[in-house]
């Protein structure tokens, strides 16, 4: 081929837009599908393992005020009858599942002190609240209540009826209660006859100038062993403050 053509046959085969073109698109659309079928072969396992732990943590009661970046105040289980702080009640093992918690019996009360630094934006306390034996709802045999207070104010009153726990929370200032049934109508406990229910509680208050009284107002009518509220697992935490 004469050279001055060259340049000629080169121009023309850059502009002709004739060829097979769909040919090459689907042997590139096969190899990009391909690569991501692998890719998510690779990855599925691990993203559902991923999903599944969390799912399980979320779901579970291995979390505690502590392990989401608060300021720790107290933290009491009661082990060993170890109720330092507390005026009230006392610390009995219930048997079972349950194991040792601050327990009371017929119209007893029990209460602690939370320490609120300045500049505390929130002061917040959790807790189980446990539902023992017997307690009941009726005409007959009266309603069975703890009355969870601060400050001599009423901010959750629960009631158990044979083994069924419900809160009526009423509305104060400042105050939050998230209450949520864990367990309904199981034996936890040592006794064989009666079955039992627990609850894990959150208060939270905003925007505390003072110390809070923390206190758990028991209505039931008989002995701690037919019957009884408790309290276990106790955590007070604040937000703002960065001491006392």
């Amino acid at each position: 081929m004469p050279s001055n053509l060259l340049p000629c046959v080169i121009a023309r085969f850059v502009a002709d837009e004739r060829g097979a073109i769909t040919v090459d698109w689907t042997v590139m659309t096969a190899a990009v599908a391909g690569l991501g079928l692998a890719s998510m072969g690779v990855v599925s396992g691990g993203l559902e393992n991923l999903s599944t732990d969390i799912s399980n943590h979320l779901s579970s009661n291995d979390w505690n005020l502590f392990d989401n970046g608060l300021i720790p105040v107290d933290s009491f289980n009661f082990t060993g009858g170890d109720m330092a702080g507390w005026i009230g009640g006392q610390v009995m093992d219930m048997g079972g599942q349950i194991g040792e918690l601050l327990v009371l019996g017929p119209n007893q009360a029990t209460g602690y002190l939370m320490q609120v630094a300045e500049g505390t934006e929130q002061a917040i306390m959790q807790f189980d609240l446990i539902a023992g034996d017997s307690l009941d709802n009726s005409a007959q045999w009266g309603t069975d209540t703890a009355t969870i207070m601060l400050n001599g104010v009423p901010v959750a009153i629960a009631t158990d009826n044979h083994q069924t726990m419900t809160f009526d929370i009423p509305q104060v200032d400042g105050t939050t209660v998230e209450a949520t049934v864990t367990v309904q109508n199981a034996h936890l406990g040592g006794s064989s006859n009666w079955t039992d229910s627990a609850a894990t509680v959150t208060v939270t208050v905003d925007q505390p100038t003072s110390d809070i009284q923390f206190a758990l107002q028991s209505n039931s009518n008989q002995n701690i062993n037919d019957e009884f509220w408790g309290i276990d697992n106790f955590e007070s935490a604040t937000t703002g403050a960065t001491g006392f």
